[in-house]
């Protein structure tokens, strides 16, 4: 729906040519709806009394301008809030690693740490190439006969590195074709090789993860490589930071049923953070230092 859309939208909800106090009211009616919708839009996701803060307006009042809203078409309904419409779009595009790295990094390096305390001395785990699973590793430098399996090739580089200091680590890298956009090995060598391999646990990044349509990435390369992964493991981690909720890229991996256990970040909500409980997966949420947890 256009910016033109929008305006006719809540433009038709009023008749100027004969004010009143009724008048009034629808007017200012539309106009409480408009800033809604604009910081539903802003912050992607918002709850009931988010928008008590930011509007002042009663629960019931907010309750039924959502309502018209979702109707609209203009937001999704979730319980206890909304979600902005473009948070949960079909997106075929993602940046390259690099940049991805420097995204959200000190949720991601929270996520990292309470994914590395689920990991024990002893264990054989599989890491994918997603930029999160990156700050996982300077958590592993001290656990004892790990075995780490992965198909990244900058997670294979930093293993042998910290290998260096812990002789007692072990590193499997997949082999197979470098696939540039997420310094990765993809491709049939690289799917043969996980075939081999029953593990403990598995730990996948995502772009986008919805109750509705799962675990989705961007890079259709990376999607056989992913689901072999998850079928190897006796657990399933899904490691995203809060940007990643009800938000739906191109390319299917698994269905959210697959998955044991997500780690995110404090930043999420807590109605976001029950709406996937309810849908099967523990959902653990890392502290932020500046941040007090809201889920």
């Amino acid at each position: 729906m256009t910016t033109e859309d929008i305006s006719t939208l809540f433009s038709a909800s009023s008749d100027n040519s004969h004010m009143s106090t009724e008048d009034d009211r629808l007017l200012l009616t539309i106009e409480r709806r408009r800033k809604m919708l604009d910081l539903i839009n802003i912050h992607k996701t918002a709850s009931v009394a988010d928008i008590m803060a930011w509007l002042g307006t009663s629960p019931a009042t907010i309750r039924r301008d959502l309502v018209w809203l979702a109707q609209q078409g203009l937001i999704v309904r979730t319980r206890g809030g909304a979600l902005a419409l473009n948070h949960t779009m079909l997106r075929g595009t993602a940046p390259n690693y690099e940049h991805r790295l420097h995204e959200c990094v000190e949720e991601k390096r929270a996520i990292g740490q309470l994914a590395a305390e689920s990991i024990n001395d002893g264990e054989t785990i599989m890491l994918d190439s997603s930029s999160t699973n990156h700050y996982v590793l300077p958590f592993l430098t001290h656990k004892q006969n790990l075995t780490v399996i992965t198909n990244s090739l900058s997670i294979s580089q930093e293993m042998v590195a910290m290998a260096d200091i812990n002789p007692s680590l072990s590193i499997i890298c997949s082999g197979g074709t470098v696939f540039m956009r997420t310094h990765s090995l993809v491709g049939m060598t690289a799917e043969h090789t996980l075939k081999q391999f029953f593990v403990d646990k598995a730990f996948i990044g995502v772009r986008g993860l919805s109750v509705q349509h799962g675990l989705t990435s961007p890079f259709l390369e990376e999607l056989p490589i992913k689901r072999q992964m998850i079928s190897a493991a006796r657990y399933v981690f899904v490691l995203a930071d809060h940007t990643k909720f009800n938000f739906t890229s191109a390319g299917l991996i698994a269905p959210i049923s697959t998955v044991h256990t997500i780690i995110t970040d404090a930043h999420i909500t807590s109605e976001i953070a029950q709406l996937f409980r309810s849908a099967g997966p523990r959902v653990n949420i890392a502290p932020l230092n500046d941040t007090i947890p809201r889920g």
